[in-house]
């Protein structure tokens, strides 16, 4: 299998580390943090998608009390203007977790390795939630950084560990009273944290692929503000088949790949030293919720997400051959965040 470009830590770790992953880094007192758990998941049968984070902000003294939230948002892809966001706020004490074995939970909410369940009333929408769920996932645990020491230092100001990278999640969801029962619906797990968000980013994942329902696709374009100063775009790619693995998260590759989005649409390149990928994700504007994030010092950014999105792959082989061509219409996560808001997408919560 191929697996050039990767960096030495490369991206796995064994399964039995899965639960590392996941265990609460903040140390129940630290101000200026926030950690995050979010859950995707597609069901192609009906054409809807959820997104569910388990949250917590540890604020500045300044800025507030320590908080810990559930948020959740629904996408129709046959009418995106069923497309609803709800969000439900607790004090922190409200918040619990293990130490050895992994488990949050907020409030009555709980996410634990292999399965989650929850409910969200929104007081300020009338919206509501609910879900209770089964996953797993054949995948190892997947780092976005090349060397695991970064995981422990200052900087980068998020950390980012992917448990669940082609995760098939099975039970119910209940959305705006609308009842909808999971069978291996393909989806993803992931665990970030940190003191600070990027100051802006694009982020997709896919495992809907038409041609191949085995593969998986991992991308990210971020930009981080040191002092008064922006800095380039780092860029990481993931991608793998049944036949094939492209794994671009090394230094170098994380400045070498190619990235340009704008709402509605992001292209990219990346390779290693035998395939290489083109990939586009396109969405129409209606097909987005907009969310408002918060960091710890108190500063807005604003989320632009769809999990109904469209994806095409290219691969070639190192002389520009064809090999592979990956599809997915509606079935594709796509998240665009600014420190700005965009008219084409109101903000819900």
């Amino acid at each position: 299998m191929p697996a050039g470009g990767c960096a030495r830590l490369q991206c796995f770790m064994s399964t039995g580390e899965k639960e590392q992953g996941n265990l609460l880094r903040w140390d129940g007192r630290k101000r200026g943090f926030y950690e995050v758990y979010y859950l995707k998941f597609n069901d192609q049968k009906t054409r809807t998608a959820a997104w569910i984070r388990y949250t917590l902000t540890s604020p500045l003294k300044k800025i507030g009390e320590p908080r810990c939230e559930l948020w959740g948002i629904f996408f129709d892809a046959k009418e995106p203007k069923n497309n609803f966001a709800v969000k439900r706020s607790y004090p922190i004490d409200r918040l619990s977790w293990g130490r050895e074995r992994f488990r949050m939970g907020v409030a009555d909410a709980v996410l634990e390795m292999n399965h989650c369940r929850g409910e969200i009333n929104d007081p300020d929408s009338g919206g509501s939630m609910s879900w209770d769920l089964g996953f797993d996932s054949p995948s190892p645990v997947f780092y976005y950084f090349p060397w695991k020491r970064l995981y422990t230092l200052p900087l980068p100001k998020t950390k980012v560990v992917i448990p669940h990278l082609n995760a098939r999640f099975s039970g119910k969801l209940i959305a705006g009273g609308q009842e909808i029962e999971l069978k291996d619906a393909p989806g993803v797990q992931t665990h970030l944290w940190g003191t600070k968000h990027n100051l802006r980013w694009a982020w997709g994942h896919c495992n809907t692929f038409r041609e191949d329902d085995s593969a998986v696709f991992e991308g990210g374009d971020a930009q981080v503000k040191h002092g008064p100063i922006d800095s380039a775009h780092f860029k990481m790619f993931y991608l793998k088949t049944r036949d094939r693995e492209l794994c671009c998260n090394a230094w170098l590759k994380w400045l070498t790949n190619r990235s340009r989005y704008r709402l509605g649409h992001w292209e990219f390149e990346a390779c290693n030293q035998e395939v290489r990928m083109i990939g586009e994700v396109q969405s129409d504007f209606d097909r987005f919720v907009g969310v408002k994030y918060q960091d710890p010092d108190g500063q807005d950014l604003w989320c632009n997400n769809t999990k109904t999105a469209s994806i095409n792959l290219k691969i070639f082989d190192k002389k520009g051959r064809p090999l592979t061509e990956l599809t997915s219409d509606e079935g594709c996560a796509l998240e665009l965040v600014d420190r700005r808001t965009y008219p084409e997408v109101p903000i819900q919560i």
